[in-house]
C-alpha cells in the first residue's frame, strides 16, 4: 500500500525536485494556475490527501509514480545486498493478482524472474475490478474464471526474459476470500497443468501442511493438520508422476514462444484510470479483461506486453486503452506492420495528465486522422446503440464523439450516424466500451485481418501451446471437444475433455 507518512512526504518532495527541477516547471506541469494552487518552492507540497475537495490529478498521479518508484528502489536496495553476500543465485519476487499499486515491470528490472501467488477461486470471488458477473462468479466459483489466472501467467510471463514460476498455487480451501469453497475435483491437477503451459518453470503449492493455529488455520496444504494427503496433494502427485513422461520431457526446457498476438498493458495508464475515471463503474482491468477473454475465446496464444516494446513481429496488437504515448512508444506502433485495434481514451493526456493541446488521440493522430471531442460515461443501463456490419450493439459505459479525416474509413456509426470505429489502413480505433458480444465479433474480424487462424472456443474452454504441444482445458461441468484435428496425437486426455479436466496432443 502507498505510504502517506511524514518520511514519505519528504521523499516525495525530494523526488518532485529531481523531476522537475523547478517549481516553475511543477505549477506549469501541474496546471496549478487552476483554483491558485501555485506553489512557491517544493517544500509547501504535501501528500495528495485530506483536502477539502478534489485533489489535482497531477499531483495525484506524480504520487503514484513516486510511490511506485519507492517500491522498485526498495527491491533493488535488496536485490544488490543479496548479490553481494549471496553470489550466484537467482533472485526472484512473488507479485500478487490484479495488484497495480505499482509498476511490476519497472521493478523487474533487477530481478532475475518473476513470479506470482495463483489463487484462482479467491480472485474469481474477491476481485470485482475484473467485471465478472454474479453469474460468473457462481457458474467458476469452484474452478475459478478461465482467464483469471491465465492472465496472470502471461502477465508475469512478460516481466524479465519470458521466464516466471508460480510461487504459490492454490491446492484447496484459503481463508481470505468472502467465501471459500474447495475447488472441483481435478482443479488443483489442471491448474498446475495451466500453468506449465503458459511457461512456468516451476508451480509451488502452498503450502505443504495446513498449520492448525493461528491467523492461516483454515488455508488448506498439500497435506492435512494431521500430516494426511489431502486432495490437492493427491493431484499433485498425479500431476508429478505425468511430468515424468517422454513426451514432456525436453518439452518443459524449451522457451516460451511468441504468441502472433500482443496485448499492450501499462501501469501508468491504470493509474490514470483511477486517478480521474470520469465515471464511478470505470474500471481499466475490466476493460482489459474483455478484450484478453475476447482473445482467449477465439483459441490464439496471448503475450503481453509494455509500452514501447518491440512489436515487429506481431501479427496483430491489441492496446485496450494506453492514455499516454511515449515518443518510443509511438515508435514502436509505427514500426508494427500488425493489424493494431486501439481502444478508448488512448492517446488521451499528455504524461503531465493534461488533455494534448490538438485534442485526443494527442500523438496517435500521426498514425490516424482522427480527433476526439467529446467523451460521456454512461450509467448501468445506459448505452448507446452502434451499427457494424449490419448488426447493432448496445455498447455500455463510455463513448466518443469522433472526427475523421476523408482517408478513414468508418467501420461503424452510432445511431446519429457519428464514427463509432475506424480503420486507416491497417490500424484501428474503437470509441466505444465494447460489449462483450461486440468485442468477440471486434477480435474475429482483426484476427482474419492479420490472417490468424482462429475458432471460437465454448465458452468453459481455453487451449494454450507450448513446446510443440497444444493444451485444452474444461473448466465446464460437461465434457467438451477437443479443438484438434481427426488424427491428434493425444498425450494427456483424448478427444473428448471430461469436465474440470484436460486434454494435450502434439502439434
Amino acid at each position: 500500500m502507498r505510504s502517506y507518512s511524514t518520511a514519505a512526504a519528504e521523499a516525495f518532495r525530494t523526488w518532485l525536485s529531481a523531476r522537475y527541477t523547478t517549481i516553475d516547471k511543477l505549477n506549469e506541469a501541474w496546471g496549478n494556475r487552476f483554483w491558485s494552487m501555485e506553489y512557491r518552492s517544493f517544500d509547501e507540497v504535501d501528500l495528495p490527501m485530506a483536502a477539502v475537495t478534489e485533489l489535482n490529478p497531477s499531483h495525484v498521479l506524480d504520487f503514484y509514480r513516486f510511490s511506485s518508484d519507492q517500491v522498485a528502489s526498495y527491491n533493488e536496495l535488496q536485490v544488490e545486498i543479496i548479490r553481494k553476500h549471496s553470489p550466484g543465485r537467482f533472485i526472484t519476487h512473488n507479485f500478487m493478482g490484479a495488484f497495480l499499486d505499482f509498476d511490476h515491470f519497472k521493478l523487474s528490472r533487477s530481478i532475475d524472474f518473476a513470479s506470482w501467488d495463483s489463487y484462482p477461486l479467491g480472485f474469481t470471488d474477491s476481485i470485482a475490478a475484473t467485471g465478472f458477473t454474479e453469474a460468473e462468479r457462481l457458474r467458476y466459483a469452484k474452478t475459478g474464471h478461465p482467464d483469471i489466472s491465465a492472465f496472470h501467467h502471461d502477465l508475469y510471463r512478460a516481466m524479465t526474459a519470458k521466464r516466471f514460476w508460480v510461487m504459490e498455487q492454490q491446492p484447496g480451501p484459503v481463508n481470505w476470500a468472502q467465501w471459500n469453497p474447495s475447488p472441483a475435483p481435478g482443479m488443483v491437477r489442471l491448474w498446475t497443468w495451466e500453468a506449465l503451459a503458459h511457461g512456468a518453470e516451476v508451480v509451488s503449492f502452498f503450502r505443504w501442511r495446513q498449520a492448525p493455529f493461528a491467523q492461516e488455520q483454515m488455508h488448506a496444504g498439500l497435506n492435512r493438520p494431521d500430516n494426511v494427503l489431502d486432495v490437492g496433494g493427491l493431484e499433485a502427485g498425479e500431476t508429478a508422476k505425468e511430468l515424468a513422461s517422454s513426451w514432456w520431457q525436453g518439452a518443459e526446457k524449451l522457451p516460451h514462444e511468441r504468441a502472433p498476438v500482443a496485448l499492450v498493458f501499462n501501469y501508468d495508464g491504470a493509474w490514470m484510470h483511477e486517478v480521474q475515471p470520469q465515471g464511478r463503474s470505470f474500471s481499466y482491468l475490466e476493460l482489459v479483461f474483455t478484450w484478453y477473454t475476447s482473445l482467449r475465446r477465439h483459441g490464439v496464444d496471448v503475450d503481453i506486453v509494455p509500452p514501447g516494446a518491440d512489436l515487429t513481429s506481431y501479427k496483430a496488437i491489441f492496446v485496450p486503452s494506453l492514455p499516454h504515448l511515449s515518443e518510443a512508444t509511438l515508435a514502436s506502433f509505427e514500426k508494427a506492420a500488425g493489424v493494431t485495434v486501439f481502444g478508448i481514451r488512448s492517446g488521451a493526456k499528455t504524461e503531465s495528465f493534461q488533455i494534448p493541446r490538438n485534442m485526443p488521440p494527442g500523438p496517435l493522430q500521426k498514425l490516424l486522422g482522427l480527433k476526439v471531442t467529446r467523451v460521456e460515461s454512461l450509467r448501468p443501463k445506459l448505452q448507446r446503440a452502434l451499427t457494424w456490419r449490419n448488426k447493432s450493439y448496445a455498447c455500455p459505459q463510455w463513448a466518443e464523439t469522433l472526427e475523421v479525416d476523408d482517408n478513414v474509413e468508418v467501420l461503424a456509426s452510432f445511431a446519429d450516424q457519428t464514427p463509432a470505429i475506424v480503420r486507416q489502413g491497417k490500424r484501428h480505433y474503437v470509441g466505444v466500451w465494447p460489449s462483450r458480444e461486440l468485442c468477440l465479433d471486434l477480435v474475429s474480424a482483426a484476427l482474419s485481418q492479420a490472417c490468424i487462424e482462429a475458432t471460437l472456443l465454448h465458452e468453459d474452454v481455453r487451449i494454450k501451446r507450448r513446446g510443440g504441444i497444444t493444451f485444452a482445458f474444461n473448466f465446464g461441468i460437461e465434457s467438451q471437444r477437443a479443438p484438434a484435428s481427426s488424427d491428434a496425437a493425444y498425450v494427456l486426455g483424448g478427444q473428448f475433455i471430461a469436465p474440470r479436466n484436460l486434454s494435450a496432443w502434439k502439434c
